[in-house]
């Protein structure tokens, strides 16, 4: 008789969990610096103070279209303040309008002559800051697209999609424009709060932009502690800012 097969039970044997080491300072990745939003364009364009932030950096020229002064919480002034903050300290500040845009158009082309290279221009449609938050304006934006079509004209034409949007809508609506300014929430703003002084202003609109703020270059004559303005002009005693005390100057 033999005797019957057993099978030895089994036995287990203990495992250590694999556990993932917690990550070290050299293995964190670096926060990844963020180029200009439409970089690679030399025309650019967005709304407001945050869209001027993110395309001005790098920009030789940033033109502040702002149409109707008064509407929403910030001023025209308050608008190329804040613009002309975020812009590089070499970068000629413009505020213009439809009407002024060929003149822009030369201001930028004399940058370039100036460079000896192409000049970036960033244009910033003001729009309005409202109580519950930022308000494209229709104004702003037709005119911006005005400016974009003359810097085309002139033969910058490397335009962002956003810069070449505006400007087609502003070709397209341009015999509407006076109608689709006074028809505009702005202009309601303005006409609802007794200011109607704007709507006004904004019907006869000056053919040149104003420099808000230029930047300094050395003077031809090399004398100590003196300087031009890319205007041609001449000013002394900036403020800490780099900026000028006289603002929005005709140009």
């Amino acid at each position: 008789m033999t005797a019957p097969q057993t099978t030895p039970p089994q036995t287990t044997v203990p495992t250590t969990p694999q556990t993932t080491p917690p990550q070290t300072a050299s293995h964190q990745q670096e926060p990844h610096q963020q180029e200009p939003h439409q970089s690679k364009y030399q025309v650019r364009l967005d709304q407001g103070v945050a869209g001027a932030a993110r395309i001005a950096s790098g920009a030789h020229v940033v033109v502040v279209v702002d149409v109707l002064d008064g509407h929403g919480l910030l001023s025209t002034a308050d608008v190329l303040d804040a613009v002309a903050a975020v812009s590089d300290a070499g970068a000629l500040v413009l505020h213009a309008t439809a009407a002024s845009s060929a003149d822009v158009a030369r201001r930028v082309l004399d940058r370039q002559a100036e460079r000896g290279d192409r000049a970036v221009v960033a244009v910033v449609a003001a729009g309005a800051l409202d109580d519950d938050g930022f308000r494209s304006a229709v104004e702003d934006v037709l005119a911006a697209g005005a400016v974009v079509d003359a810097l085309a004209a002139s033969g910058i034409d490397f335009s962002s999609p956003e810069a070449a949007v505006a400007c087609a809508a502003a070709v397209s609506l341009r015999g509407a424009q006076s109608h689709l300014l006074t028809a505009s929430s702005s202009a309601a703003e303005l006409a609802a709060t007794g200011r109607e002084e704007a709507l006004v202003a904004a019907r006869t609109p000056a053919a040149v932009a104003t420099v808000h703020r230029a930047p300094l270059v050395a003077e031809a004559t090399g004398r100590p502690g003196s300087a031009s303005r890319a205007d041609g002009s001449h000013g002394d005693g900036l403020h800490g800012d780099g900026s000028h005390g006289e603002q929005s100057e005709p140009a």
